[in-house]
């Protein structure tokens, strides 16, 4: 067997080498070319191949495993047999019909997972994002979760960090641990605003949902000469929550650099509510829901920020704290009148709880 040709961008030269041997010998994948896409917790590269494969290499800590992760290998197959109406991503097996393969770096053990590259331009990457392109956002959304419909796995996590219906306490431990953090002020008001919806949460439609469908998560193309969705990434936030969760998170994200933030969210919860239609609560907690989610992403990477600066925090942040600080100035009450309107809903859907 030849020696794989190595060449990596962004990436630690050792460890690049090491990652395209091992993908030559465990997938046959020859001459790989690796550039380091950064990631919260894993290693992600995108590699090119001699060949003219392009696929997606994800590595993490076998230590960090411990036997929790088997259900984001599951959810991926169960995907796989859905008509989600994007591109999603797809697992690839290795020589021996394996879905990933061991490695040793930097005295760790390490473990490769390889994905079929999934293509399209990241939304955050796109200038300017046209009506069509949000309210596709929002079908797309309502598509991924019905695609989930059924899915269960032992393994797979009850809640973690960016679980929405723990933005209060997320956002109280943050500020506890640093009350000067930046946007720490408009996260307050968030957390108000998440405090008067909290009673409703428990009585929402609850569904598999995939969780982070954020701008660095979204692929946009062009379709009939239009801006589309036409691929969605990562689901290792994937969660078991309430349903509002997900519009309520595409939404959030589709509000960064928005002069008028919440007729993005309009599109956005306009394009669900076609596809699977809210209900009335569903339409007053959403806005809220939003907020705190930027809340938490930016008291999150503020935090991590300080210990450990990397590129890929500074660029999650970039956007986030200014939307966040005009998110809050828009009052949730008019807010949620807005979103009812764009749905066909009439009245005022005010709860006791002052919202």
């Amino acid at each position: 067997m030849p020696e794989p040709a190595v060449r990596s961008h962004g990436a630690d030269g050792t460890t690049a080498d090491l990652v395209a041997a091992r993908l030559w010998d465990a997938y046959g994948l020859p001459g790989a070319e690796l550039s380091f896409l950064g990631g919260e917790v894993d290693r992600n590269y995108r590699v090119s191949t001699s060949d003219g494969r392009t696929v997606l290499a994800k590595l993490r800590p076998v230590a960090d495993l411990d036997g929790r992760l088997q259900w984001q290998k599951e959810i991926l197959l169960h995907l796989a047999d859905r008509d989600v109406g994007v591109a999603v991503p797809t697992l690839v097996r290795t020589l021996d019909g394996d879905l990933d393969v061991g490695i040793d770096v930097e005295s760790q053990r390490w473990l490769i997972t390889v994905l079929n590259w999934v293509p399209g331009t990241d939304m955050v990457r796109v200038d300017r994002h046209s009506d069509g392109l949000l309210t596709d956002v929002g079908a797309t959304a309502a598509r991924v979760t019905a695609a989930l419909t059924g899915f269960h796995s032992a393994s797979m996590h009850t809640t973690h960090h960016w679980d929405i219906t723990r933005a209060a306490e997320v956002i109280e431990e943050s500020l506890a641990l640093d009350p000067s953090l930046p946007g720490g002020a408009d996260a307050e008001t968030a957390l108000r605003w998440f405090a008067r919806i909290a009673p409703m949460l428990d009585s929402l439609p609850t569904a598999m949902v995939h969780n982070d469908l954020n701008d660095n998560n979204v692929l946009v193309g062009s379709r009939d000469g239009e801006q589309r969705v036409v691929g969605v990434l990562d689901f290792n936030d994937a969660l078991f929550t309430v349903r509002v969760a997900e519009p309520a998170i595409a939404g959030a994200y589709a509000m960064l650099r928005k002069d008028d933030p919440l007729a993005a969210m309009a599109l956005v919860v306009d394009g669900y509510h076609g596809v699977a239609p809210l209900t009335d609560d569903e339409l007053t907690v959403a806005y809220p829901l939003a907020a705190a989610r930027l809340a938490v992403q930016a008291l999150t990477w503020g935090l991590r920020a300080q210990r450990s600066p990397t590129e890929y925090g500074t660029r999650r942040m970039q956007h986030t704290l200014p939307a966040l600080h005009h998110i809050v100035r828009i009052d949730p009450h008019d807010a949620s009148a807005r979103l009812r309107q764009v749905c066909g809903r009439r009245g005022d859907a005010r709860p006791e709880t002052g919202v």
